[in-house]
């Protein structure tokens, strides 16, 4: 997973690092196959079939919106990546904002199983603290991979906290608060509700004013 002194892109003062890891290969193209052929033809089909014309230009205003959300989160998924050199920890993320953290500040590392709907479908999650307990990053092998948390591990070379048994992702958020991401927290779930709710009130909206002019 890692690759050794390669440049790395983007904004960073330094150019190369010891350690350059990036998320899963597999995890990008999957992705890509996903949304070209299963939910874009999926997608059409529900549109053509079951919705009347007059919300066809609404749902492909909100098709181009979807569109080009997808291709930003692409791109980012291409762009991100975790650098480590002798002086910091560089950390581009798909979906929070990237950041440099001194390496020196690298105190203690958690590693947890961690599970959702399923106690049998973990995924191991690794948490950097600093010497007063401050959460500084989290990585998931669902996405980096576990050969690039073990490879961060055995660079690094920090004491280490190995979780034995699978923690309920509720329980990980209660336990280590920082570690949340946005859309982990409150104020990300509202955003994403009210924007799903924004949807459905103009979809009704568009059939009320059709049902009236009819």
């Amino acid at each position: 997973m890692g690759e050794a002194t390669m440049p790395a892109a983007g904004r960073l003062r330094t150019p190369v690092f010891d350690v350059l890891l990036r998320p899963r290969r597999s995890l990008v193209r999957s992705t890509v196959l996903s949304v070209v052929f299963s939910a874009v033809p999926l997608a059409v089909a529900l549109v053509w079939v079951s919705l009347p014309v007059r919300w066809w230009p609404l749902v492909a205003s909100l098709v181009v919106v979807l569109a080009v959300l997808v291709g930003v989160l692409f791109v980012r998924l291409g762009q991100a990546f975790l650098g480590i050199d002798s002086d910091s920890v560089v950390l581009n993320a798909v979906l929070t904002p990237n950041r440099r953290i001194a390496r020196d500040r690298v105190q203690r590392i958690v590693v947890a199983p961690t599970y959702g709907a399923s106690a049998d479908r973990t995924t191991r999650e690794l948490l950097a603290f600093d010497a007063d307990g401050v959460h500084l990053f989290r990585m998931g092998a669902d996405v980096w991979g576990d050969a690039a948390l073990d490879r961060v591990l055995e660079t690094l070379d920090v004491p280490v906290e190995h979780e034995r048994r699978p923690v309920d992702v509720r329980e990980a958020t209660r336990r280590w608060p920082g570690s949340r991401t946005w859309y982990e927290r409150r104020a990300g779930v509202l955003a994403i509700g009210a924007v799903a709710v924004c949807i459905v009130a103009g979809l009704v909206a568009v059939e009320t004013v059709g049902a009236l002019t009819r």
